[in-house]
């Protein structure tokens, strides 16, 4: 079960995120507050695995929310629930797991959720792939992006690629989602590995990476929190 606490100052909000929330067989509202710093104490007290926090709150806000629940150690992961996009650099500096926009869509929720309870990958530094009958684990950090092709997962570095026997959504839970994002159903990418953004028909983006001769789409699907990630306007 993943004990949640939701924090906003507008009750109307939590109460639509609490009705969300109750479509998921696996997640437990142990708390919900319009007092952000009542809910800190809470917090401190009850360490729930995940907390949808506003950030544009009075007297303490998201951000100061966050600081302090870091600085006690607790590693409850937060994800920012919030009608304002243009904290979403600052958000992900004090590491949060996700950073979601109101008006709310129950599929973005449900995503955010599920990254929770596969908990923290943040940590992850190789990735196992086979090469015949040898398994080679590969840096996190050479991986350029993923791709469905011809029904078949393949990875690919700047100079390798390995066709995977998971599907892509799979894989998109085991990367830490600090640095991979999924841009297309077809495909996933490293955003450190990002030289060039440029505009594409029907608001759509394409991505040039380091050492690497595909672009890679960014479809309108994904286009919102794609530009949330990267502070793009």
């Amino acid at each position: 079960m993943t004990k949640i606490v939701i924090v906003d100052d507008e009750q109307l909000a939590i109460q639509e995120l609490t009705y969300i929330l109750s479509k998921v067989s696996y997640a437990k509202i142990i708390g919900t507050f319009t007092d952000a710093k009542a809910a800190l104490q809470f917090v401190m007290i009850e360490e729930p695995d995940v907390v949808f926090l506003d950030i544009n709150m009075p007297v303490l806000n998201g951000i100061k929310f966050t600081e302090q629940l870091r600085q006690m150690g607790l590693r409850t992961q937060i994800i920012f629930a919030t009608a304002y996009d243009d904290y979403a650099i600052k958000a992900f500096d004090h590491n949060a797991l996700d950073y979601i926009l109101k008006p709310y869509e129950a599929d973005r929720i449900y995503q955010a959720l599920h990254k929770a309870k596969k908990g923290n990958t943040a940590n992850m530094l190789k990735y196992p792939v086979w090469r015949g009958d040898k398994m080679l684990l590969l840096d996190i950090d050479n991986i350029l992006y993923c791709e469905v092709e011809n029904n078949k997962v393949k990875l690919h570095t700047s100079n390798d690629s390995f066709e995977l026997s998971e599907c892509l959504s799979k894989l998109e839970e085991k990367l830490p989602s600090s640095k991979f994002f999924r841009t297309h159903r077809s495909f996933i990418v490293n955003l450190t590995k990002i030289t060039e953004v440029s505009p594409y028909f029907n608001n759509t983006l394409i991505l040039k990476l380091e050492n690497c001769k595909v672009e890679i789409p960014v479809s309108r699907y994904y286009l919102k929190q794609f530009k949330l990630m990267l502070n793009i306007k």
